[in-house]
């Protein structure tokens, strides 16, 4: 065997065993998608055929599925009194309040004297 037909004979390899490791690692991360996706689809079964029951009962028992009855009575006359008038009052003046200036004082800073000898 040439040396360029074993390079290709360990590239072939090297690729398939990469390619049975990443298969087996992704066949058991995706082990339970099947289990919940049939799981969901039993319990909305179940959910539905619940559903298509508690219609047919109350299509034989109409009031007890709460149901109005077709009739109505109007309801009795009732009479409200105005609510009593307000008036309001102005609110007072606010009181006056005299602020003093603040002392002004020279502005804030950072003197940096710096000796510097040129000879």
């Amino acid at each position: 065997m040439t040396k360029a037909a074993r390079t290709w004979h360990l590239l072939v390899m090297g690729l398939g065993m990469t390619a049975l490791f990443v298969g087996v690692s992704a066949a058991g991360a995706r082990a339970d998608d099947d289990h919940h996706w049939q799981q969901e689809r039993r319990q909305r079964e179940r959910r539905e055929h619940e559903w298509r029951e508690h219609q047919a009962w109350c299509a034989h028992h109409p009031y007890a599925c709460g149901a109005r009855p077709a009739y109505a009575y109007a309801p009795p006359p009732v009479v409200y009194a105005p609510p009593p008038v307000v008036v309001y009052a102005p609110p007072p003046p606010p009181p006056v309040v005299v602020y003093t200036p603040p002392a002004v004082y020279g502005a804030p800073g950072l003197n940096i004297v710096v000796p510097i000898h040129i000879r």
